[in-house]
């Protein structure tokens, strides 16, 4: 490969790098907002974590993972979830 084509790939590398990072920059916000806003019932929430209907009341009632009220349902946000599923693989549970 020439001094030439190797400095291309470099700086085409580099744009790449650039790049990447930008739209991750602007992406990450609503990805984030978008995580925030998914709430789920207790039926949604035992699908996504396979698990019975019972054993996400139980978490809920000991605050395992948090939950809220709207009337008379409770709903779970999908990014608790998914913090009380870190939270148990870097505890090794």
């Amino acid at each position: 490969m020439s001094m030439f084509d190797q400095a291309m790939q470099e700086m085409k590398l580099e744009v790449i790098d650039d790049l990447e990072q930008r739209i991750w920059a602007r992406l990450e916000p609503r990805i984030q907002q978008e995580l925030r806003a998914r709430h789920m019932s207790i039926a949604d929430t035992a699908e996504y974590l396979h698990v019975s209907e019972q054993t996400v009341r139980r978490m809920v009632r000991d605050r395992e993972i948090p939950s809220f009220r709207v009337r008379n349902q409770i709903l779970v946000r999908q990014m608790d979830v998914d913090e009380w599923i870190q939270k148990q693989i870097s505890e090794g549970r």
